[in-house]
Formats: C-alpha cells, sequence, structure tokens
C-alpha cells in the first residue's frame, strides 16, 4: 500500500508479509522524531509524529497555541530544560526541568507521560 502525504509530497510504502517469521518478514521502525522549533514566542507548527520542542535552559515561560497538521494519535514531546519557567502548550502545561508527551486526540491535546530532564 502506498501513501502520499498531499502537502509534503512525500510517498510512503507499507508492505506487511503473510508471516511473521522468515526472510520476507520486514520489521517498520517507529519514526525518527523530528525536532521543531516555536515559530514565533506565541505559536508552534505540529506538523510531524512524533515531533519533539525543546526549550532550552534560557527560554522564558510561555504559553502556546498549536496549529495541528497530523491525524489524532500523534505525539508531540516537550522537553522543557528551564529550571523555573514552565511552558504551556495547547492548554497544557509542561513543568520546568521536566519532558512532557502530549497526544493529540484529534479535539484537544492530552499529557500522557512526564518525566525529568536528564533523570
Amino acid at each position: 500500500m502506498s501513501y502520499l502525504n498531499s502537502k509534503s509530497y512525500r510517498t510512503f510504502d507499507f508492505f506487511a508479509p503473510y508471516t511473521e517469521e522468515g526472510e520476507r518478514c520486514q520489521r517498520i521502525p517507529f519514526p525518527i522524531a523530528v525536532n521543531r522549533k516555536p515559530v514565533d514566542e506565541s505559536n508552534i507548527i505540529h506538523d510531524t509524529n512524533p515531533q519533539v520542542m525543546t526549550f532550552g535552559s534560557d527560554a522564558s515561560a510561555g504559553s502556546y497555541t498549536v496549529t495541528t497538521e497530523v491525524q489524532p494519535g500523534a505525539l508531540l514531546i516537550v522537553n522543557n530544560e528551564h529550571t523555573s519557567n514552565k511552558q504551556t502548550i495547547g492548554g497544557v502545561e509542561c513543568a520546568a526541568s521536566d519532558s512532557t508527551v502530549l497526544m493529540w486526540t484529534g479535539k484537544k491535546y492530552v499529557q500522557i507521560s512526564n518525566a525529568g530532564v536528564g533523570g
């Protein structure tokens, strides 16, 4: 099966083997996360899955609206390396010194995981 992304014009080919053993069996790895930066001081575009947004130790606290160009179930990983400034992404608070995984449900972003950055 082939899929053509009409915005990026990238083509993806999917093949499912008849069995899970043998030389015809191929494993498809989970896609590599793409790093993105905020568009400006209040906007983010979520256009890949999974996508990583890293806010460095010099980032000020902010509240970001998200332009979502992905299907429900897509992941947005927010790494906030600042020790005291939180980031609010699509209405979800991402604590300082924390790594938060958000999922787009088709209606809103929900937090599905968080763990301290570097820990």
